[in-house]
């Protein structure tokens, strides 16, 4: 990876040039202009903007990486920012990964470290939790809930994460379990070697999984929702291109409608990414009727561009689902529009009829836009608030309404199975089995 910046050293050399009589001024300008322009947009765009007018950085500052001053200027904000972030082309990063993985280069799959389940020796071992489409792990065969027992015959253990992160091609041992309902007691079922390919750029489509389940002759429509946008990342927004995703939603949402489902469970519990224009669409889909017409959420920027404040209506020209109440499905990976999206529905519904059913989320009350690229530096600040219909957008983390951590138990069903631990539950409520959690199920 090409350093972005000139070492500290230079920096160092360049003032001794200056000490010595020799105007260098112009060096010091061209290799600390990015951070300049930087500085200049932060107090412009930034929300909290009127924090930085009178604030000067040191010299030094303005020659570190374009990530470290942006640090030092979103901690003058004194308001925890930590959304706020810049792109660099010489850098490869993600900043939507979730867990262990990334979109930019990954073997397509999410995983947790944890002892033996079984107990019986003091190994280690990898359990995997998602396995992304068309990414290096679904070609290899790998499951949710395989166990990733080593690699390369190498041990598993909390300092060689990474090499099952990205990589080369790896040879991987993997075991499955079984679990004895009666005696309680997990067991080692079958040993499997797998090949997996070398890492990859992994496209996370944003709709992946949509069916209907049927409970007890009840119809219930579950989607995955893993992030709000139109187009894939990769490609953008061409010009002239249909939006892909929001024609993936549209046929899905239709669809749904049309087999008059009697409940939904929108699982949003690997949403970590999206466009206040998406979450307005899918929330016009899911919202109670007699909401429609209402304001959906409200953004609130700074004083310099008040004019972007914007009250955005529940969009009346989709097809409304006609539902009374939603189950969503979060986890700690749920942010940004997904969270926006959750806020503004239990102001329009009503907390009790949007059942939250997982784990808290990540508390984005913020939305993040690029206003500009520069000197090889893409600047994406905070720039507003993201509010209810009722402008309160003092909210942070979101809590569940039934807790339920999913790795808490023995099995993991695929994703939109309704023995799925945190779909079954939601499934439970609808029934009126259950009211609360309850863990009878989870492995102690």
């Amino acid at each position: 990876m090409k350093t972005f910046l000139t070492h500290i050293s230079i920096v160092f050399c360049l003032l001794m040039t200056i000490s010595c009589g020799d105007d260098r001024t112009w060096q010091y300008e061209e290799m600390t202009q990015h951070n300049h322009w930087l500085f200049a947009e932060m107090k412009d765009k930034y929300l909290w903007g009127d924090s930085l007018q009178e604030f000067e950085p040191a010299w030094k500052d303005y020659f570190n990486q374009p990530s470290e001053f942006l640090s030092k200027l979103a901690a003058k904000s004194k308001q925890g920012d930590s959304w706020s972030y810049v792109e660099v082309d010489t850098l490869n990063e993600d900043r939507h990964k979730r867990g262990n993985f990334n979109h930019v280069n990954s073997y397509g799959m999410d995983f947790v470290l944890m002892n033996d389940p079984t107990g019986q020796t003091t190994k280690q071992v990898l359990r995997v939790l998602t396995v992304y489409p068309n990414s290096p792990a679904e070609r290899a065969g790998l499951l949710r809930n395989d166990f990733i027992c080593s690699y390369n015959s190498q041990k598993i253990a909390s300092n060689n994460l990474s090499k099952l992160q990205s990589g080369s091609a790896r040879t991987l041992e993997v075991r499955h379990i079984a679990y004895e309902e009666v005696e309680g007691r997990i067991d080692w079922l079958d040993t499997v070697t797998v090949q997996l390919p070398a890492s990859e750029y992994v496209e996370d489509e944003a709709f992946p999984i949509s069916t209907i389940c049927l409970a007890e002759g009840k119809r219930v429509g579950y989607l995955m929702c893993t992030r709000l946008v139109e187009y894939p990342i990769e490609t953008g927004s061409p010009r002239g291109a249909s939006p892909v995703y929001r024609d993936d939603l549209d046929r899905i949402m239709n669809g749904l409608r049309q087999s008059n489902i009697d409940e939904l469970v929108l699982d949003l519990r690997l949403c970590n990414f999206g466009t206040i224009e998406m979450a307005q669409r899918l929330a016009s889909y899911v919202v109670s009727p007699e909401c429609l017409g209402t304001t959906f959420a409200k953004t609130i920027w700074n004083e310099r561009y008040v004019a972007n404040n914007q009250a955005i209506p529940y969009d009346t020209s989709v097809g409304n689902l006609g539902l009374d109440r939603i189950y969503i499905l979060t986890s700690s990976y749920t942010q940004g529009a997904a969270e926006w999206l959750i806020h503004s529905l239990q102001h329009s519904m009503g907390e009790e009829r949007v059942i939250i059913v997982g784990g808290a989320t990540k508390g984005q009350n913020v939305m993040t836009e690029e206003v500009g690229d520069n000197f090889h530096v893409h600047l994406f600040p905070v720039v507003a608030y993201v509010a209810d219909g009722a402008g309160d957008y003092k909210y942070g983390s979101i809590s569940p309404s039934i807790k339920v951590l999913e790795t808490d138990y023995v099995t993991l069903a695929d994703y939109g199975d309704p023995d799925e631990v945190l779909l079954n539950t939601a499934i439970q409520h609808i029934l009126g089995i259950i009211s609360q959690l309850t863990n009878e199920a989870s492995a102690e």
